[in-house]
This record gives structure tokens, sequence and C-alpha cells, in this order.
């Protein structure tokens, strides 16, 4: 078990209670037994805590879901989160169990990526944006550095697959404005976990994201 985990212990025993409550009524994750969402939600969400801080940081949480990353670093951190999803009823749940766990430095937002990073209050305003397990490198690429103010950075929690990933899409991250500065890895139980940080060197071309779905239907190469 992490440090952070250790030191959180009894607001991680409280999130597992109502996280597996909310799980049972609208099946926010296949993941059920208590070990396993402790160490594949709760650890895993805080591994990027070895790599990068957080506190202090304006955080956009892509594809939220069930709650992770932010849940378990809204409790480790006092970094300022804000969860996007498209599906309002996993935003609901996230809130509810922000509000049970009296967490005031996470907040949620129901809707597409592809229209609000068209929206001026939330284009190039986060120091930080994260995505857990969301989409393909080329995709994430032009879901997440829109929201990522000129100076910040995405940072992509990802699996082994991104080693091939970044060779196959070699200097895409650049068209968006980005430079990928640094990667990290780590090992948890049997499993690895990569983080990649691309930093917004320059402003990314307003046709970006393209409309609504076509991120995922005509990728960038």
């Amino acid at each position: 078990m992490s440090e952070l985990l250790t030191q959180h212990q009894a607001q991680f025993e409280k999130l597992w209670e109502v996280f597996s409550e909310w799980n049972s009524k609208i099946n926010l994750s296949a993941i059920r037994e208590r070990d396993e969402v402790f160490e594949k939600h709760f650890e895993d969400s805080l591994l990027i805590t070895q790599f990068f801080d957080l506190n202090d940081k304006k955080i956009l949480d892509l594809g939220s879901g069930g709650g992770f990353p932010a849940l378990p670093l809204a409790i480790a951190t006092n970094a300022h989160i804000t969860c996007l999803d498209s599906i309002g009823k996993k935003m609901n749940a996230v809130t509810d169990m922000a509000r049970t766990l009296q967490l005031k430095n996470i907040q949620t937002m129901q809707g597409r990526f592809e229209d609000f990073a068209h929206m001026r209050n939330y284009r190039e305003q986060y120091d930080i944006v994260l995505a857990r397990a969301v989409a393909p490198w080329n995709i994430l690429l032009e879901y997440a550095l829109p929201f990522v103010k000129l100076g910040g950075s995405f940072i992509a929690y990802q699996g082994p697959a991104i080693v091939e990933e970044l060779i196959n899409f070699s200097g895409l991250e650049k068209k968006l404005g980005g430079e990928i500065v640094r990667r990290g890895q780590a090992i948890l139980g049997e499993s690895e976990r990569y983080f990649i940080e691309v930093r917004k060197e320059k402003p990314t071309p307003k046709i970006y994201p393209r409309e609504n779905g076509i991120p995922r239907k005509n990728p960038l190469v």
C-alpha cells in the first residue's frame, strides 16, 4: 500500500464504501472486489504523485468515469480538480461521493470534450490535464491539449501500448502545440503504468478538437 494511501486510510475506506454502493447501482467499474479497487483504482490513481507535484494546480480530469484518478487525488493532494465526462449519471455519482467525503477541491461537468474545448472558460485554462485509459495516443492529444494553458502540461496515464504509439505518432504533439518533456514508468502488481508529460509550448490551432465524434472516427496521424 502506498504511503499516501496509508496516510489517508480512513478517507479511502469511506471512498471504498460509497464507490461500492454506487457501483452496484450504475456499474461504474467492472472492478468490484475491495482489494482490486484499492490497487487498480486507488493506488493506480496515486502513482502519478511519484513523478509530478499536483498540489495547488488547476487540474482537468478528462473522461473521469467513476471518478478516477480525480477522487483519490482530491483526497491525497490539495489540487483543484474538475472532472469532465459525457455520461451524466457517472458525474452525479462522483459529485455525491465527493460530497460524502467532504472534498471541497473537486467539481464535475457533464458534456463532450469537443464542445467544452471550444468554450472560452475552459480552453487553455488548466495547469494540468489528466486522462486515464481514455483513448489511444493520437486521439488523446486532440482531446487534451486544447484545454492546457501555455506552459501547462497534459499528463496521460497509459499502459504498455504507449511505447509503440509514441513511435507511430512521433511528433504529432507538435501539431497541437505540445512537446513531450518527460516519461515515467511504475510497476503496480503485475501491471506497468506509463506517464507521458506533454508541455504546452504554443496555442493549439483553433480547428482542434474537430467536431463531435470526428477525433475517434478519423484520428490524426
